[in-house]
């Protein structure tokens, strides 16, 4: 018997991470989906923030990225550095796509 890959990607939103506590629930959803085999941690590629000013440049990445197994929706998690806020990015299709700076 071949045991299918269940995910509540649909039942999940993006979200703006503004307490440390919603920061450490999602932190633990997505180490435990990755735990259980739903969703992969997957190297991040692409920056979603490039600037520059002359000779200066700024690039700033996701801290994480996930991968859902069963219905490929890619997941941006970037993390708080109080007081700025964090927040989660859904991809339903998979395909990256940055903020277009």
């Amino acid at each position: 018997m071949v045991r299918k890959l269940e995910c509540e990607c649909a039942e999940h939103y993006e979200a703006d991470i503004d307490t440390w506590q919603l920061f450490q629930d999602i932190k633990h959803f997505f180490e435990d989906q990755v735990l259980s085999g739903v969703y992969e941690d997957v190297p991040i590629d692409k920056p979603y923030y490039v600037w520059q000013d002359g000779k200066e440049k700024m690039i700033w990445y996701a801290d994480k990225w996930y991968k859902c197994k069963a219905c490929g929706c890619l997941w941006e998690f970037s993390y708080p550095d109080f007081p700025a806020h964090g927040e989660v990015r859904k991809f339903p299709d998979g395909v990256y796509k940055g903020r277009g700076y």
